[in-house]
């Protein structure tokens, strides 16, 4: 009796969530969020994780189960437009510098490969005769990108009768999205198994810069004494204190002179270090970090506007008497020049004059509160430009109608192009960096919940009927796509491991493959890959998508 009680109080209580559900969009809407993130907690073998992408399949399950389970469409593209310009404000400083030195070796292999695995999409769109739809998913889904699936989806929904075709090309991406994390992880693996011991080493991604004590024995080549501001462009390293034969210490400026006989404190990678110490004299045993008499130390969050989207080297910290010896941007502390531009939310460790800390702490500020109020004009004005630059009609030859970048696309640019200039007059473009963390990955999971529930009507009968040869050419394309970008590596001279496996998970546009990747090899090589490769991999695969699901 008692067990037949329970039993009717447990279907009632699920009577009554599932009416909340059907009768509440946002319960809908966070129930789906809150399930699917503990999907992507769930851990494979090879500690694989879907992550985020454990939304979109809970939501595919939630539009299978009922086609009651439908969310506003406005909660789609605000997850949509939210994610793609957090991604484009991020990327954005290294965007131009991607194309300089071995960045433009990267992306010349990156674009090689995306073009042939398009044309190869497009060639079993025509073989298969399964039509755009499914194949453009597959494409963003084998090439794990969501913002192209965004693009491919938008185009699509400005069709007339393009409502099936958009859950086609959602089903792809969700067929081919963990097929292709999986393959991927296996490359990564097999590359590392088989590369030289010396590439092998872990990584740190958390590695402090080291500081060495150099003694200055030689003399400069070129004109006797060396200047702060040379040793830096030769060696690459950031010389932070000084003391001349004899003297005490003081802090560096860029034309300080450093005549033979005295010490400097240089903060760096090993290797620069180790570069400037054979350029300079030698290491010394003496420890000037550890000579803190008159001197404060002290980290600071930068939320003054007036020290942010601006070269350290024009901020002329020498007049407060102060010197940037690191900073961390997220959870990652970075190497320091006169060129570096600092960004809201960073965390500077300054050396300064006791006298004059109370300045310096005046000068970046140091507020968290200030931080979560700034930058929210700039922020939703790049918005407004990139969604008015995505409706703009972009005529292409062989096409009957112009393509739009869209609420994917148009975001994006405006994005690249406003992070780069980081500031115009008042405005300030960037975000704080976790701002910009926590913005975008609720804009992925709004997109990816909205996204997935309105695919998840046609999900059982895609897959009853065509499941198998959907995985089968999942594969298919993942192997184009991966083979063709090691080939053009190798073929443009890139055989180190630290940069290849960088280069996979920016071409990949897939931070869970560099975080796999990070337990194989050297950190620093392969973040630079990563930063080299993945704003204009994000890019091209939005056009590609357009063009794809268009065809």
């Amino acid at each position: 009796m008692m067990e037949g009680r329970s039993s009717v109080r447990s279907i009632a209580v699920m009577n009554s969530i599932h009416e909340i559900l059907l009768h509440s969009p946002m319960a809908r809407l966070f129930a789906i969020i809150a399930l699917g993130y503990l999907v992507g907690e769930i851990r494979f073998p090879g500690g694989f994780r879907l992550g985020v992408a454990g939304v979109l399949f809970v939501g595919l399950a939630c539009g299978a189960m009922s086609p009651d389970f439908q969310l506003p469409a406005e909660v789609q593209s605000l997850g949509l437009v939210l994610f793609v310009y957090c991604v484009g404000l991020q990327a954005a400083p290294g965007f131009l510098k991607s194309f300089k030195r071995d960045g433009l070796r990267l992306n010349l292999a990156l674009v090689l490969a995306l073009a042939v695995t398009a044309g190869a999409t497009f060639a079993l769109m025509r073989i298969t005769g399964r039509g755009s739809a499914p194949l453009t998913g597959l494409f963003t889904g084998a090439l794990t990108n969501t913002p192209a699936l965004g693009a491919a989806t938008e185009t699509l929904a400005r069709r007339s009768g393009g409502a099936d075709a958009v859950d086609l090309v959602v089903v792809g991406y969700g067929v081919a999205y963990p097929v292709s994390i999986v393959l991927v992880l296996l490359l990564v693996q097999w590359l590392a198994a088989r590369a030289p011991a010396g590439d092998r080493k872990a990584a740190n991604l958390l590695a402090l810069p080291p500081a060495m004590t150099i003694a200055v024995e030689t003399p400069n080549p070129n004109c006797g004494a060396w200047r702060v501001h040379e040793i830096a462009e030769k060696c690459g390293v950031l010389v932070t204190r000084v003391r001349t034969a004899g003297g005490t210490s003081e802090l560096a400026a860029e034309a300080t002179e450093l005549p033979p006989g005295s010490l400097v404190l240089a903060v760096g990678t090993p290797t620069h270090l180790d570069a400037a110490a054979a350029a300079l004299g030698h290491k010394s045993e003496v420890r000037l970090e550890d000579e803190t008499r008159g001197f404060e130390r002290h980290r600071y969050f930068v939320s003054n506007a007036e020290a942010v989207e601006r070269p350290l080297r024009a901020l002329q910290l020498s007049r407060l008497g102060a010197v940037v010896s690191r900073l961390r941007r997220g959870d990652v502390d970075l190497p320091v020049t006169g060129d570096t531009v600092l960004h809201f939310g960073d965390r500077v460790r300054v050396i300064s004059y006791r006298d004059t800390e109370p300045a310096v702490r005046k000068f970046f500020g140091n507020s968290l509160t200030v931080l979560t109020e700034t930058g929210y004009f700039s922020f939703a004005l790049g918005i407004v430009l990139g969604l008015l630059l995505g409706q703009i009609p972009i005529p292409l030859p062989g096409m009957a109608e112009p393509i739009r970048l869209g609420i994917a696309g148009g975001p994006l640019v405006a994005a690249l192009l406003l992070g780069s200039l980081g500031r115009t007059g008042p405005c300030i473009w960037s975000i704080p960096n976790e701002a910009n963390m926590t913005l975008r990955h609720l804009g992925t999971l709004l997109f990816l919940a909205g996204v997935g529930v309105k695919a998840g009507r046609g999900l059982l009968a895609v897959l009853q009927s065509d499941g198998l040869a959907l995985v089968a050419l999942a594969v298919a394309i993942t192997v184009v796509a991966h083979a063709t970008f090691l080939a053009a590596l190798r073929l443009l001279g890139e055989r180190k491991l630290p940069a290849m496996l960088g280069a996979i998970a920016g071409f990949q546009t897939q931070p869970a493959v560099l975080a796999f990747a990070a337990s194989k090899t050297d950190a620093g090589p392969m973040n630079t890959a990563y930063a080299a490769v993945y704003p204009l991999a994000i890019v091209l695969k939005i056009i590609l998508a357009q063009l794809l699901v268009a065809a």
